[in-house]
């Protein structure tokens, strides 16, 4: 590949819903500025350390999509970070720590404008002797036109909206192999979704709302449950007889997120199983003939952009 290509690299971090948003964004971001997007989830949250996780499973499409191992010239390149230049394989955790400034974080965000006020509220900076003037601009914060040849983009909060995310990013297809023989078999396509975040993202409003709703008005309705919490699966097979539930690995959770357990707990052989049963379960959702999801979960929120009516899809924690 030509040396003059620009390439921006998207470093994975946080959950399976706010890195695909990450990417939608980088996209957008490749779009305006004429870059080739990479995507690097080696990180070894999803698989171990060293695979990439997205490659695994997802394809890009109606987007200029290259591999890391493919940008020529490297270490002749202008990176616009040393330290990923310096540590190709490296996650952004590694290298770096998410800095929010309590004083920025007040100012409404509509009044901090420039690259220079936004990289004082959120920014990277380095673990190791890290301050103002080595710290890297959160993605979704990077001014357009910059110069470097190789461009990180690090974001997990990226504000946009990604309606379109299903235009670009799509199961590869044995996984959507696998969620069609599921569907076949489990009814899925004419039965009620509902999902449930309670462990590091928790609902703002009572479970027991949406149990209620459903016995009301979906009575005769096989229910899809998803939830990465035993106590509320436990609830919903006391009140509704028609649960289906996908057979997965159910890790005690203490409070962290399901995508957090197996890399917390050095469980490597799961890190990978977890990763595609969660893959699994948002495309599931998304396949319910209704859908209730979880409106303060970007997990949910995904699976929402992909279910094929809109109409049928209700914010549980608004009923």
């Amino acid at each position: 590949m030509s040396a003059s290509k620009k390439h921006l690299i998207v470093k994975g971090c946080a959950g399976l819903g706010n890195r695909l948003v990450t990417i939608l964004s980088a996209i957008k971001y490749c779009e305006k500025n004429g870059r080739i997007l990479v995507v690097d989830w080696s990180d070894g949250q999803f698989d171990k350390k060293g695979i990439d996780a997205f490659e695994k499973c997802f394809d890009v499409q109606n987007a200029s999509f290259d591999k890391i191992d493919a940008i020529k010239n490297w270490d002749m390149s202008l990176h616009s970070s040393s330290l990923f230049k310096n540590n190709k394989t490296e996650g952004i955790y590694d290298l770096y720590v998410d800095k929010q400034s309590s004083f920025w974080q007040k100012v409404p965000g509509k009044l901090v404008v420039g690259s220079a006020l936004k990289k004082l509220r959120r920014r990277w900076q380095p673990i190791s002797n890290g301050n103002y003037f080595n710290s890297l601009v959160y993605g979704s914060d990077l001014p357009n036109n910059k110069h470097e040849s190789i461009l990180y983009f690090l974001d997990f909060i990226p504000y946009i909206n990604y309606s379109t995310l299903p235009n670009y990013i799509q199961l590869k297809p044995f996984l959507n192999n696998k969620l069609e023989s599921y569907i076949k078999q489990s009814n899925i396509s004419h039965s009620v979704g509902i999902h449930i975040r309670d462990t590091d993202k928790r609902p703002t409003a009572e479970v027991r709302k949406i149990i209620n709703h459903i016995k009301l008005n979906y009575k005769n309705s096989p229910i899809f449950l998803s939830t990465d919490s035993t106590e509320i699966e436990n609830l919903f097979l006391k009140e509704i007889s028609s649960l289906i539930l996908f057979p997965k690995n159910k890790p005690q959770l203490k409070g962290e997120g399901l995508h957090q357990w197996a890399l917390y707990n050095n469980e490597e052989e799961l890190k990978y199983i977890l990763f595609e049963e969660s893959i699994m379960e948002m495309f599931l959702l998304s396949r319910c003939k209704y859908l209730f999801f979880q409106g303060n979960s970007t997990f949910s929120n995904v699976s929402k952009v992909y279910h094929q009516n809109k109409n049928n899809c209700y914010d549980w924690l608004k009923l």
